[in-house]
C-alpha cells in the first residue's frame, strides 16, 4: 500500500502500489488520476516444434595421422591395382632339378615359363659351361585353343580305330590340358573384371578423401553439410571395395586349376621340391586391401567416440 495526499482536500488516501486510473476521494469525493500504464508483456513466443539439429562435419576432430595414412594407402592400392591389371605375377610355381632351375609366372592373360641352367656344356668344348636361360609367353587363350584342336584330332584318330586303351589315355589327357587352360583363362578374366570394377571405386574414394584434405589445409572451403555426406560416401564405398577385392582374390585362388596337372596330364611324376602359390602382386594388393580396411574402420571408430 501507498499513502497519497488528495489533489482536493489535501486529506491523505492509501492506494494499492499497482492501482492505476481515475479515482474519487473518499472524503471530498472529487476525481482525480493514479498510476502509471501497465507495460505490454514482452514474453518470448517459444516454437513448439523442436529445432533439427543436423550432424555436420565435425571439424574440431581435425585431421590426424591416421587419416593421412588412409589417404596415402588409397594412393597406393590404386597404383598397385594398375601394376597388376598388367602383371604377371599373379601365381606362380618353382622347382630346381640337376639340369637347372624352372620357373612358372601366371598373368591375367599369359604364362611366362622360364628354364635356367648355370653349367650347360658347350657341344664344341665339353669342358665348357656356360649359364643358359629360356624362357616362353603364352597366353591362355592360346594355349586352350591349342589343347582344343588337340583334343578334337585325338578324337578324329580314335574313331578312325577300334577302342584301345591307349585312345582312351590320350583323349582323358588332351581332355585335362583343355580343362587346365579353361580354368587359368577364366580366372584370369574374372580377376580382371574385379580389379577393373574395384579400380573405378577407389577413384571415387581417392577423390572423396582428396577432397576432405583440401578443406583441411583450407585449400577448399566447402559446407559441413557437403563434407558429412563424402566422408559417408568415403567410408561406405571403402569398406566395399576393399571387400569385394578381398573376396575376389580369394575366389582366383581358389579358381586356378592345381598346379601339379602340368605334370599329371602327360603322366610326369610331379617334381619333388616344387613350390606353388599366389605370387606377390596378389599378397601386396591382398595386404594393402587388408591394410584400408582396418584404418578405416579406426576412422569411422573414432569419429563416434570425438
Amino acid at each position: 500500500m501507498v499513502v497519497i495526499e488528495c489533489p482536493h482536500c489535501s486529506e491523505d488516501i492509501e492506494m494499492d502500489d499497482d492501482a492505476y486510473g481515475l479515482f474519487e476521494c473518499p472524503i471530498c469525493e472529487g476525481e482525480y488520476e493514479w498510476g502509471e500504464a501497465p507495460k505490454p508483456s514482452t514474453k518470448k513466443r517459444t516454437s513448439k516444434r523442436k529445432s533439427k539439429v543436423t550432424k555436420g562435419y565435425d571439424s574440431n576432430i581435425g585431421y590426424n595421422a591416421l587419416n593421412f595414412a588412409s589417404l596415402g594407402i588409397t594412393t597406393m592400392l590404386v597404383f598397385i591395382i594398375l601394376i597388376g591389371l598388367n602383371s604377371n605375377s599373379w601365381y606362380g610355381f618353382s622347382y630346381s632339378e640337376d639340369d637347372g632351375e624352372f620357373e612358372g609366372n601366371f598373368g591375367l592373360s599369359y604364362v611366362e615359363l622360364i628354364i635356367t641352367e648355370d653349367e650347360r656344356e658347350s657341344y664344341l668344348d665339353e669342358g665348357f659351361t656356360y649359364p643358359y636361360l629360356k624362357g616362353t609367353i603364352e597366353g591362355y587363350e592360346s594355349a586352350l585353343g591349342e589343347a582344343e584342336a588337340n583334343l578334337n584330332s585325338v578324337e578324329e584318330m580314335c574313331d578312325d580305330l577300334e577302342e584301345n586303351e591307349q585312345c582312351d589315355t590320350m583323349i582323358t589327357q588332351a581332355q585335362e590340358s583343355v580343362d587346365f587352360w579353361n580354368s587359368w583363362d577364366s580366372s584370369g578374366s574374372f580377376l580382371f573384371v574385379v580389379l577393373l570394377l574395384t579400380l573405378i571405386i577407389f577413384f571415387v574414394i581417392l577423390s572423396c578423401k582428396s577432397l576432405i584434405f583440401l578443406n583441411h589445409n583450407d585449400w577448399l572451403n566447402s559446407s559441413d553439410e557437403m563434407l558429412n555426406t563424402i566422408s559417408k560416401i568415403e567410408n561406405i564405398t571403402t569398406l566395399v571395395a576393399c571387400s569385394i577385392l578381398s573376396i575376389g582374390l580369394v575366389m582366383f585362388w581358389l579358381f586356378v586349376p592345381d598346379i601339379e596337372n602340368l605334370w599329371d596330364i602327360n603322366e610326369v611324376s610331379v617334381p619333388s621340391e616344387l613350390s606353388s602359390g599366389p605370387g606377390l602382386i596378389w599378397w601386396t594388393t591382398m595386404l594393402t586391401s587388408l591394410a584400408l580396411i582396418t584404418s578405416t574402420t579406426f576412422e569411422s571408430v573414432l569419429k563416434k567416440r570425438a
